[in-house]
């Protein structure tokens, strides 16, 4: 099925019925298998355009309600001084908009080692009143 495919008023009320039924734990299959149809062709429905709208709408019908008194909760705990419910009002309300920030990191060096000269350093340990003996 394609994505642009517009869903007619049956195939609307069965996705509907999906909605309401997966928030009480019913499973895609068990609502596809009541009305007829296979799990696939529901999921097909779901994932069309039209059914992400039709979700989508549904989701803001069915939590109008729960809305203002989720923001009345936000703020209590926000005016007792929880500094994580102040973030979420303030991002929730676009006072304190989310922001990415970049991190920019250099890039390190490797440790060259200097060059030494062998000899030298015998020289100087013969002249260190053998006090040195071995290099490993």
């Amino acid at each position: 099925m394609k994505k642009e495919t517009r869903l007619n008023t049956r195939q609307q009320g069965i996705l509907e019925e999906y909605f309401d039924r997966s928030v009480g734990g019913d499973s895609m299959e068990t609502v596809a298998e009541e009305n007829g149809i296979s799990r696939k062709t529901l999921s097909q429905w779901a994932n069309t355009y039209h059914g992400k709208d039709l979700y989508s709408e549904w989701k803001t019908r069915e939590t109008q309600d729960i809305k203002p008194k989720y923001l009345e909760v936000l703020k209590v705990k926000s005016l007792t001084g929880s500094i994580r419910h102040m973030e979420l009002l303030a991002k929730l309300m676009d006072w304190y908009p989310a922001s990415k920030s970049e991190i920019i990191t250099q890039e390190r060096r490797k440790y060259e080692e200097p060059q030494v000269d062998v000899n030298d350093i015998r020289e100087r340990l013969k002249q260190s009143n053998r006090q040195i003996t071995c290099i490993k």
